[in-house]
C-alpha cells in the first residue's frame, strides 16, 4: 500500500515539475491547475501528511472529504481538457452540459450526505481505520466510497468512446499511447465504482485500481503534453 501511495505521489510530483516551465509561459494552465490538483489529492492519501492536516481540522476526517471534493474538480477539468483535446463534441457537450452537471450536483449530494452519516472522529488516511460504530460505519462507507466515485466514473464512460477511437487511429504513435494509458486510467475509474462494495479482502486490490486511475490520467495527460510539444512546439 505505502508503495502505492508513495509512488502515485513521486509521479505526479514529477510531472507537475515538468510542467512548470510551460505554466510560467502561459501554456495550457488548465493542464497544470490538473496536475497540481492530482498532486494535492496524492499527497492526502498518504498517511503521515494526511494525519497532521486533519488532527489541525479537528480529527473528524474532514480532510478525506476534501480529498473528494478536490477529485471532483480534477476530474471535471480532465473531462474537459480531454474532450476538448480530442474534439469530442458529444463528450464536451455531457460533461459541460445538463448531464455533467446534474452528474456532478448529485454525487457531491451523495457524499456530504453519506459522509455525515458516519461516525469520522479519529484522523484516517482512506478512513481505513476509524471505528466501526457497532456496524453502522461498515453500512454507510461502501456508499461513501460509491458516491465518491459515480461522478469520476460518469466522466470516464463518456470519455472512454473518443479515447478507445484515438488510440486505435492512425495517428501519431505517442498520441495513440497518451490516449491508451488515458483509456486505462478511465476504465479504473469506472471499475472502481462497483468496487467499493468489494469484501474487505480485496483492499488492496480496491486501492491499486484507485491509484491505477490516477497513474492513467496523469501519464496520459503528460504524454498529450509531450506529443503536443513534438508537432506543434508546446503552443
Amino acid at each position: 500500500m505505502a508503495i502505492l501511495q508513495w509512488g502515485t505521489l513521486i509521479i505526479c510530483s514529477v510531472v507537475l515539475l515538468l510542467r512548470v516551465p510551460d505554466a510560467i509561459r502561459g501554456r495550457n494552465r488548465m493542464v497544470f491547475g490538473i496536475l497540481v490538483i492530482a498532486t494535492l489529492c496524492s499527497l492526502l492519501s498518504v498517511p503521515g501528511p494526511y494525519a497532521a492536516i486533519d488532527v489541525a481540522l479537528g480529527g473528524w476526517n474532514v480532510t478525506h472529504l476534501i480529498l473528494r471534493l478536490l477529485v471532483f474538480a480534477a476530474v471535471l477539468l480532465i473531462g474537459l481538457q480531454v474532450a476538448k483535446g480530442l474534439a469530442d463534441a458529444r463528450g464536451y457537450r455531457l460533461v459541460a452540459g445538463p448531464p455533467g452537471r446534474w452528474a456532478l450536483a448529485a454525487s457531491v449530494v451523495a457524499v456530504v450526505a453519506a459522509f455525515s452519516l458516519m461516525d469520522t472522529r479519529g484522523s484516517s488516511a482512506g478512513l481505513l481505520d476509524i471505528a466501526d460504530n457497532a456496524g453502522h460505519n461498515a453500512v454507510v462507507a461502501p456508499f461513501y466510497a460509491a458516491a465518491g466515485r459515480t461522478y469520476p466514473g460518469f466522466v470516464s464512460v463518456v470519455l472512454l468512446p473518443a479515447l478507445v477511437g484515438t488510440a486505435t487511429s492512425h495517428l501519431p504513435r505517442m498520441v495513440r499511447a497518451a490516449a491508451f494509458l488515458t483509456a486505462l486510467g478511465a476504465v479504473a475509474t469506472a471499475i472502481s465504482v462497483p468496487a467499493c462494495f468489494a469484501p474487505g479482502a480485496w483492499l488492496l486490490a480496491q486501492q491499486s485500481v484507485n491509484y491505477l486511475a490516477v497513474l492513467g490520467y496523469v501519464l496520459g495527460l503528460c504524454l498529450f503534453w509531450f506529443s503536443r510539444l513534438g508537432t506543434k512546439g508546446g503552443r
